[in-house]
């Protein structure tokens, strides 16, 4: 027998090409018979439908007989396809002719779905109206006046009083329960943190004077920027103590006084004055960077002991000792202050010491009072011994309106320290 080339084309398509004997022919015509079965097949089928459904259903008039079967099949096992003619006995062409779909899909719906139609279609078209409350839909009306008459000339729990008593800055020294121990406890650190009294003879360059016209200018920057009064007291501090082991040039004198403040500012306000604002206030004299190098050297030479003791700490210990009037206190602040231009001869005595010294002036002064019985016991001072600072202070008041500094007096004469700056000090002193 001889071979047959049947190839396949492109697409799927047969050649045919080299059948010509008689088997080759039979061949061919076993080929074309079922060709021949379908093409009768496809003329006895249903003729196509005009219209198309929609929704899913499926025309089977288009689709071969092997589609036809597997549709079957799949009818027989699938719930999702059913067949919508009931009667198995019925044949395609009779199915086929009618104008219903041979198959259709269904789609589940939800559980009570078919229920919750049946209770729609039974509704109503017209509802209820809702019946609305009156007091609720009705314009709101403003509410009525209630006058009270009320008695004020008893006991009211109602403050009329419009103004506004001034509160005064907390303290963290002003703990009765802990004075004594807090009093002790500056009292040792007093003499850790004490500059020498006279370093300024070492000092090949600067003078007390030139101390002084820094020490002025601090005043002005500490009021130009709102700082605390402590700030200034400890600035003043990191300077003596640093000129006391250091050698300092007139001119890089300003830059120390700069660093000092700073570090005074970080070590005591809550919101500290930025390194720029400080080389702002020098007229940029100095750069930043010479700022922070120099606050490092500070902090190097003084060995990181910035919470050092000073006049306005034990200022605060004896007022909570002995309640005085505020213009007491303010005129023993302004003393104290007076008390830092100068480096001689103030620097000879300890902070305590100036502190008591400026409390017994300013007593004095305003009303004539002395150096009580329980500040001897508290301090350990008596009034013998603090005579000797009580003089040079007292003659630090006489001159201080003729003082070449005027930034401490200037500061005090504002009535938020009661003007105590103006006071004309006593000529001589009658202590017993």
């Amino acid at each position: 027998m001889a071979s047959t080339n049947v190839n396949r084309g492109q697409g799927g398509a047969i050649d045919l090409t080299g059948l010509d004997n008689p088997n080759q022919e039979n061949m061919l015509s076993r080929l074309r018979v079922p060709v021949k079965n379908t093409v009768e097949n496809q003329e006895n089928m249903n003729p196509k439908q005009s219209n198309r459904t929609v929704l899913g259903v499926l025309q089977n008039n288009q689709r071969s007989r092997s589609h036809l079967q597997r549709g079957a099949k799949q009818g027989a096992t699938s719930q999702v396809l059913s067949c919508k003619n009931d009667d198995p006995g019925k044949g395609l062409a009779e199915r086929a002719g009618n104008k219903q779909p041979a198959f259709q899909v269904h789609v589940d719906e939800p559980d009570g779905a078919c229920a919750k139609k049946q209770v729609s279609k039974a509704k109503s078209p017209v509802e209820n109206p809702l019946k609305l409350n009156p007091s609720v839909v009705r314009l709101r009306q403003p509410l009525a006046t209630i006058e009270i008459s009320m008695d004020l000339g008893f006991d009211s729990p109602m403050d009329m009083s419009v103004i506004e008593a001034e509160e005064k800055p907390s303290n963290t020294n002003e703990v009765s329960d802990y004075a004594a121990e807090i009093h002790k406890h500056l009292r040792e650190m007093e003499l850790k943190c004490r500059p020498k009294a006279g370093y300024m003879k070492k000092q090949p360059d600067i003078t007390n004077s030139m101390r002084a016209i820094l020490i002025d200018w601090l005043v002005e920057v500490g009021e130009e920027y709102k700082l605390h009064n402590e700030t200034l007291y400890l600035a003043v501090n990191y300077i003596d103590r640093f000129l006391s082991s250091m050698s300092v040039l007139r001119g890089k004198l300003q830059l120390v006084g700069t660093a000092a403040m700073l570090l005074a500012s970080k070590f005591e306000e809550i919101y500290a004055p930025e390194v720029a604002e400080f080389v702002y206030i020098t007229d940029d004299t100095y750069t930043k960077k010479q700022v922070l190098r120099m606050e490092h050297l500070v902090l190097k030479v003084l060995s990181f002991d910035l919470a050092a003791p000073t006049i306005n700490q034990f200022l605060t210990q004896y007022f909570l000792h002995q309640p005085v009037d505020n213009k007491v206190e303010s005129l023993s602040m302004f003393l104290g202050e007076l008390s830092l231009v100068d480096s001689d001869p103030f620097l000879k005595y300890l902070p305590s010491q100036t502190a008591a010294a400026a409390f017994v002036l300013a007593n004095y002064t305003i009303a004539r009072g002395s150096w009580s019985r329980s500040l001897e016991e508290v301090t350990g001072y008596s009034l013998e011994d603090l005579m000797p600072c009580v003089a040079d202070l007292h003659e630090t008041f006489l001159n201080a309106a003729r003082h070449a500094q005027q930034s401490v007096r200037e500061k005090y004469k504002g009535s938020k320290y009661h003007e105590v700056s103006l006071i004309e000090p006593p000529e001589k002193l009658f202590l017993n």
